[in-house]
């Protein structure tokens, strides 16, 4: 297939880029690691944990508490308060189906566990408009590690290079490089916008016009 008629795909990553979830995750944490700390973890506490499941994140802040009971601390908040504290992005639906429309294959690569990340996208009514997921459950190397990138090319049947790999973090800028696919900054809900900006990636959108734009600027080309 020539390269330019080859498919595309927007691989997004979930928290901070889909939804505005990070701020119930960071209280999620919290909630779950309250009987082993004498302190509640601040913000940047969590945010350095993150990149493998809910799992391996509770295992640092907390290496001596029980981690089942942990884990199902955070599962247990995060499932029953999301519906009060998150909504998805203004606009990202759209761009989701506009990129479909323009024949476009849609996956998730998130550093969430399967189960959240599940849970989220159908309660935020995304789930259908998802093709393939990709979570912390399904690799052994999380981002920055590339491993997510290529195992969405493969399940897509899309080329890495043929990816918009879009999130709001280092990880998933650094991530999506090292594959090979176009990369996208997402700056409306990221945890720390200026040290995104610093990032490297091939574009910056502030605002989901933005990426909407780099959508079509790409599906020109």
């Amino acid at each position: 297939m020539d390269r330019n008629t080859a498919p595309r795909a927007l691989l997004l990553d979930l928290d901070g880029t889909i939804a505005d979830t990070l701020p119930h995750v960071f209280n999620a944490y919290r909630h779950a690691v309250a009987p082993w700390v004498e302190r509640p973890p601040t913000d940047a506490e969590v945010e350095a944990t993150f990149g493998p499941s809910e799992r391996d994140c509770l295992a640092v802040m907390v290496p001596d508490a029980d981690l089942d009971v942990a884990e199902e601390r955070f599962h247990s908040y995060y499932e029953a308060e999301l519906g009060n504290h998150v909504k998805v992005v203004e606009g990202i639906a759209e761009a989701i189906d506009h990129a479909r429309s323009l024949g476009w294959r849609i996956g998730v690569f998130t550093g969430k566990g399967r189960r959240s990340a599940r849970f989220t996208l159908v309660e935020l009514a995304l789930w259908e408009r998802i093709e393939h997921l990709v979570s912390s459950d399904d690799v052994t190397r999380p981002k920055p590690d590339p491993e997510g990138v290529y195992q969405a090319s493969e399940k897509l049947v899309v080329r890495a290079d043929r990816i918009l790999f879009a999130g709001d973090s280092r990880a998933d800028i650094q991530a999506g490089r090292a594959a090979g696919a176009k990369t996208a900054a997402v700056l409306w809900a990221a945890f720390q916008p200026e040290r995104l900006r610093q990032a490297g990636a091939d574009f910056v959108c502030e605002r989901v016009a933005d990426l909407h734009a780099v959508i079509d600027a790409l599906h020109r080309e």
